[in-house]
């Protein structure tokens, strides 16, 4: 199986994608219908909170009241479930390229490189002379594969892709205005966060953050204002220099504008921070506005749900063979 499939492949014939992620208390899940002439179709997504034990059980039940067996499932890895590393492009022919990316990286995983299931995406090209071309690389085990999708088979699903993070979110900031000239999008969660910065669907830098809407949320309430700004001015710091970062790495124009996925809490106070003590132009990002759906979408299921919205925006794609 592959991690990552590429973009220019034959659509699917199948009625539409289901996108799960699964985590340590549960799973995520997302169903798009794809029609002819139509644009894709939101039909459902939750968050299914259940022990190890349950989830099987809880997503065979999914499967079958929403009749998913034709559906083409994409597998959505977890943040803490793979790693990504930029390294320079080997200087190999592009047959060889995967098995000297799997050696490139093969000492700074934590488990022996031939347990382990490796794909890259190429970054794009730097205008700036004599800058290597990029590549981030993409790296999990071979178990948590076979585990996850041997759960989504069982349960009756046909499993397809296996996604991550980024480019689930990236397909969310295509359907922004700025998509062209280039936007940031914030997915802050309760514990953790991530920034993307993406130009007419390219990645250009995926950021994890350590802490998400909660420490700021703890941090600026009662007496702990001062704690509050500090922890506000260090997001706002990662922020600015993942701007100044790609600008001065691509040598592009820059990227100044900034999608915050809808929190529980705090969206907006976090907005108007980023833009009047920043000068960062940010603004909510509300799903509900970009993406036709048959359900509503709160606050807290779309910070819940962006991810496999994002992967189930995507048409699958047929397999190598």
């Amino acid at each position: 199986m592959r991690l990552l499939q590429k973009l220019l492949r034959k659509p699917s014939v199948s009625p539409g994608i289901v996108a799960i992620s699964f985590v340590a208390n549960g799973f995520a899940i997302a169903i798009t219908r794809y029609a002819e002439q139509e644009r894709p179709r939101l039909l459902h997504c939750e968050f299914v909170a259940g022990s190890e034990a349950q989830l099987l059980p809880l997503l065979e039940a999914l499967v079958k009241n929403h009749q998913l067996e034709e559906y083409d499932c994409h597998i959505l890895l977890a943040p803490e479930q793979y790693r990504a590393i930029s390294i320079e492009a080997p200087a190999v022919n592009p047959e060889e390229m995967k098995q000297a990316v799997r050696w490139r990286i093969a000492d700074l995983l934590d488990y022996p490189v031939d347990q382990a299931v490796i794909d890259y995406y190429p970054l794009p090209p730097s205008n700036r002379p004599n800058t290597p071309q990029m590549l981030e690389v993409i790296a999990c085990t071979e178990y948590l594969i076979a585990t996850l999708g041997a759960r989504c088979r069982q349960a009756g699903l046909r499993v397809k892709v296996v996604d991550i993070q980024e480019t689930a979110l990236r397909n969310l900031a295509t359907l922004l205005p700025e998509n062209q000239q280039g936007i940031a999008l914030l997915h802050l969660q309760k514990d953790a966060g991530r920034v993307i910065l993406q130009k007419d669907g390219a990645i250009h830098l995926s950021r994890k953050l350590v802490s998400g809407y909660q420490a700021l949320a703890e941090a600026s309430a009662n007496n702990e204002m001062e704690l509050g700004f500090m922890a506000q001015d260090g997001l706002a710091l990662e922020i600015q220099r993942s701007f100044d970062y790609v600008e001065n790495f691509f040598d592009i124009p820059p990227i100044t504008s900034l999608a915050l996925v809808l929190m529980p809490i705090d969206t907006q106070k976090i907005i108007n921070f980023l833009t009047i003590s920043h000068g960062i132009t940010a603004r909510a990002m509300d799903l509900s506005a970009i993406v036709d759906a048959d359900i509503l979408l709160s606050d807290a299921m779309q910070n819940l749900c962006a991810p496999v919205i994002g992967a189930s925006l995507r048409r699958a794609l047929e397999t190598d063979q």
